[in-house]
């Protein structure tokens, strides 16, 4: 009995040991490696300088499961060191993200991307309730608030007869649920430039059969307005001329911000900004392609837009979730497509995606808690054509208008409710890419949108 339980010993402490280096090299590398061969190598020393008489009067079977024992708890210390220590350094951060997204950013970058999407997909298995909500989430500052228009130079009141080519609001949405909610489907103007409305707001109900999912939608006209894509300190990482926040120099112009896509881990297809292929371009892809001329473009790679060098930016998620006005979700299953991390389509979270509409303007949503298959069916009921899902769950999904306060600086709001995180992170830095739409008529001459 002694015997099988000396064996059962040496061989636990033999597993742990092996899967503490394991950890150790997942987390952290050969530099984790090689770190705790030398911190177990003092330790090891230290303990021998000081029982090695004592150890000497065991029996050798005794002594070397000890010695075993001893290097398994120093390598399982240092292991907790090593990750105690980062995972605090990094979440304790105030980097724009909230805690949990913290946590679960470490996760991701430190090799647990896959338990990370396992827990998601059971804290996410819930359906949306069929009972139809009995609120909107769309949030617009009162008018005693930081107002949400923009004002910039040379901006001019409009007047009650629009000039022709002056960008007009869009038609209502004719509410989907009975009796609709206040409001529901009507738009508001939310953002201003050239002395004229250019973007609007609306919140609905999108799906009859699931009552409970609420969606708010902002409607971007370019006509008055530059785009800029600007990348993140983490996702793509690096060293930019349009880095991870919105220089001074252009903030009094800004109108508003709105998020990325997936961690590229989570995606086939690529990125390209500034001149440089930081992940290779995925033809068939659904794209959002910034021109020359500042203007931001939706569409399939080898399609609608083409890989002809004259994009200033290209950022790829996945493939289009809606085309000609159809779900995609199923194709994008057969092809390979995880629409969140989700093994199918199950996970039921707050969605963001740009759409196109049948005037040819985009549309930026945010609808949850949905799976893939309701988010598609949603943006197609809202009047959607063509659309792209962009990131997705938590408060990594934000779109912020901006306003001049009275010191001057530019005031950053949410414009819906459930939208959350630092809303100052895309002023201060973020650490995922995002789209930042500008006044033209604001923008200093050779500016960063330039590159």
């Amino acid at each position: 009995m002694d015997r099988v339980r000396s064996s059962l010993a040496v061989v636990t402490a033999a597993l742990l040991l092996v899967a503490g280096l394991y950890l150790l090299h997942l987390t952290g590398g050969w530099g984790a490696l090689a770190v705790t061969a030398a911190v177990v190598a003092l330790l090891s020393a230290w303990a021998w300088h000081r029982h090695h008489e004592r150890d000497a009067a065991l029996p050798r079977d005794r002594r070397m499961r000890h010695e075993l024992w001893g290097v398994t708890r120093r390598v399982l210390l240092v292991l907790a060191v090593w990750n105690g220590f980062t995972f605090v350094h990094y979440v304790g951060h105030d980097n724009g993200d909230t805690v949990s997204q913290r946590a679960a950013t470490w996760g991701r970058d430190h090799g647990f991307g896959g338990v990370i999407d396992y827990l998601e997909t059971k804290a996410y298995s819930t359906p949306p309730s069929k009972t139809p909500a009995k609120s909107l989430t769309l949030d617009v500052p009162s008018t005693t608030e930081a107002p949400v228009v923009t004002a910039l130079p040379g901006d001019t009141t409009p007047s009650t007869t629009a000039p022709v080519g002056i960008p007009q609001p869009p038609a209502a949405i004719a509410p989907l649920i009975s009796p609709a909610l206040p409001g529901e489907g009507q738009w508001v103007p939310i953002a201003r430039a050239g002395g004229h409305d250019t973007m609007w707001a609306t919140a609905l109900r999108p799906l009859p059969e699931a009552g409970g999912v609420q969606a708010t939608m902002v409607l971007v006209d370019q006509t008055s307005l530059r785009v800029g894509l600007f990348n993140g300190a983490e996702e793509p990482g690096g060293t930019w001329m349009r880095g991870s926040k919105v220089p001074p120099e252009l903030q009094p112009a800004l109108i508003a911000t709105m998020n990325g896509g997936f961690r590229f881990e989570h995606i086939k297809g690529g990125y390209m900004t500034e001149g440089v292929v930081v992940k290779p371009l995925k033809p068939g892809d659904a794209t959002l392609g910034v021109t020359r001329a500042g203007k931001l473009v939706l569409g399939k790679l080898g399609r609608d837009i083409q890989d002809d060098g004259s994009w200033l930016s290209l950022r790829q998620n996945l493939e289009l979730i809606v085309d000609n006005g159809q779900s995609n979700v199923a194709q994008g299953i057969t092809d390979g497509v995880w629409w969140g991390a989700d093994f199918g389509n199950k996970v039921y979270v707050q969605r963001s995606a740009v759409c196109t509409l049948k005037d040819g303007r985009l549309a930026y949503l945010l609808v949850g808690m949905v799976d893939a298959n309701q988010l598609a069916q949603a943006l197609i009921n809202v009047g959607c054509t063509m659309a792209m899902q962009l990131d997705i769950n938590g408060t990594w999904p934000a779109f912020l208008t901006y306003a001049l306060g009275p010191d001057g600086h530019v005031v950053p709001h949410f414009v819906d409710q459930r939208m959350g995180g630092n809303p100052r992170r895309y002023l201060t830095g973020s650490t995922k890419e995002f789209f930042a739409f500008f006044a033209t008529a604001g923008v200093p001459p050779q500016s960063v949108l330039d590159r």
